[in-house]
């Protein structure tokens, strides 16, 4: 299998050096045909990247007579990279695993779902792609998720690959435009920014004051519920406040729980709640009791 012009983009600590390693594997101290340096051309070189290394925005270097074949280092933020790839999602994840990145997005495979259906699904943000028919996390990259439980409950194929390594894949390579879009739909909204999505944007805007009773002893904040329903943003704002350690400096957080009056209403929660890490409590004969555990309530699916 050849993933023909495959596009990529590429988030972390160091988006120059993501460019160098990129540009080393995959163009091979190759002349661009193009250099464009925040927007405007000039002449190429061979040692496109660092002569330009000053670029105030960004740095793109086309190999072919498009702009399908290149490198574009959006400085300070990420690298975009359109190659083609002699292998399919198992070995993509492979050679993922060697680069020093925390997420990446995937350019859509099929154009007709923006030209016939006019539809850019939700994604990372920023200068990301919006999400096309995959996604990955590196290391410390699955923290901008609410928990890594989220990988295992979503309606997409997962791929391990070696040093921490996950490619998410939201629909099969083989499907037409339209099936394929039928099938990523519901993995974009899960996976991305919308009210039922699992992604944490950097910096996180919040929608929900998050306050409780702080167990010193744990280190749980404590949510008490009694006659409503908590929303997923409820929910995803609980788990950005536990990445973020939002109370006093003096009140370090190592769990959130929503703890429930109403026996019933916290195992009604219990399915919802477990995918987002959050602990889930209620009180039986007058205790505190637990109700999540490691394993997945029966209501919670798993990923195909």
């Amino acid at each position: 299998m050849t993933l023909k012009d495959l596009g990529l983009a590429l988030a972390g600590a160091d988006p120059a050096g993501l460019t160098r390693t990129l540009s080393e594997q995959w163009f091979r101290g190759e002349t661009p045909r193009r250099v464009l340096v925040d927007g405007h051309a000039v002449p190429a070189s061979a040692d496109w990247l660092d002569r330009h290394a000053h670029a105030s925005d960004s740095v793109a270097a086309f190999f072919g007579p498009g702009i399908g074949r290149g490198l574009v280092l959006h400085v300070g933020r990420l690298v975009t990279a359109t190659f083609d790839f002699d292998g399919g999602p198992e070995q993509l994840v492979e050679t993922l695993s060697r680069y020093p990145f925390d997420i990446a997005s995937f350019m859509s495979r099929h154009r007709e779902w923006q030209v016939n259906w006019n539809y850019a699904g939700p994604g990372f943000g920023g200068v990301h792609y919006p999400h096309g028919w995959a996604c990955a996390f590196r290391g410390e990259g699955h923290r901008r998720l609410v928990s890594r439980r989220w990988l295992e409950t979503g309606p997409w194929r997962l791929h391990r690959g070696p040093d921490d390594t996950t490619l998410v894949q939201f629909h099969d390579l083989g499907l037409d435009a339209a099936a394929a879009l039928e099938k990523a739909r519901p993995a974009h909204q899960r996976m991305g920014h919308s009210d039922e999505g699992g992604f944490l944007h950097e910096p996180y805007a919040y929608r929900h004051e998050i306050k409780g009773f702080y167990d010193a002893d744990r280190r749980v904040l404590k949510v008490v519920v009694l006659g409503r329903t908590v929303s997923s943003v409820e929910m995803r704002d609980a788990c950005a406040a536990l990445r973020d350690n939002v109370l006093a400096p003096e009140q370090p957080l190592d769990a959130i729980a929503f703890v429930f009056l109403d026996p019933d209403e916290a195992r009604a929660h219990l399915p919802r709640l477990w995918p987002y890490g959050l602990e889930c409590w209620t009180i039986i004969d007058g205790r505190e009791t637990r109700l999540d555990t490691d394993e997945p309530p029966e209501a919670v699916g798993g990923h195909t």
